[in-house]
């Protein structure tokens, strides 16, 4: 029989906090189409969602060590905090590098990176709300692994293509490399979500 409490107020931190996660990730997802000038704005508006991650995380960590009972194993949600936090300061980053390069269009296969990423967060969202039952959770860590192999393979896809360019001039050395780190920027944030995803397997796996 449980004796633990499942309406503890942890849980509505933790979906707070993943709602950050969904905002910093359509906020990433507006940077590639906009002008420098509206770029700096969104790099300064997912640096205000960072430090809100970051704030939010705090509380669930408190909340976890103050806290004389717990729904689930204290390790597993201070890490569940610390990884969803993770997730949101990968987004900045990678929102950073693309204002600090000054790198123009991006190609299609970033541009389908970022697209995978917001999906990754989208999904993060919906379980948290759902970590009160812990059910319905198996095919939300799937397709978070499954989208990271994705942007895997679309990272390889920018690395072919940047290769195949050819002998190119100074700027567009340049513009390659910020090409090149910000899909690297990418491929951090999914894999941030797939570790994330095995956080949220091992309270699954506890609990069941």
């Amino acid at each position: 029989m449980r004796l633990l409490p499942r309406d503890s107020a942890i849980f509505d931190d933790v979906t707070a906090l993943s709602e950050h996660v969904v905002a910093g990730a359509e906020v990433l997802a507006r940077m590639l189409g906009a002008s420098a000038a509206d770029r700096s704005d969104l790099v300064e508006r997912l640096a205000g969602l960072e430090r809100a991650a970051d704030d939010a995380a705090r509380l669930v960590v408190r909340r976890v060590t103050s806290s004389f009972v717990t729904p689930y194993d204290r390790r597993d949600l201070v890490a569940l905090a610390h990884g969803l936090d993770d997730c949101v300061d990968g987004l900045a980053v990678a929102a950073a590098v693309v204002a600090a390069t000054g790198v123009g269009e991006l190609p299609s296969a970033v541009v389908e990176q970022v697209a995978l990423v917001q999906r990754q967060a989208e999904l993060t969202s919906v379980a948290m709300g759902r970590l009160r039952t812990v059910r319905d959770l198996v095919d939300y860590w799937v397709e978070v692994r499954r989208l990271e192999h994705e942007v895997g393979r679309t990272h390889l896809a920018v690395l072919a293509q940047l290769h195949r360019a050819g002998p190119r001039g100074a700027a567009d050395v340049l513009e390659a490399l910020a090409v090149k780190e910000v899909a690297d920027r990418l491929v951090a944030v999914a894999r941030a979500f797939e570790e994330l995803s095995r956080v949220v397997e091992t309270i699954a796996v506890q609990e069941a």
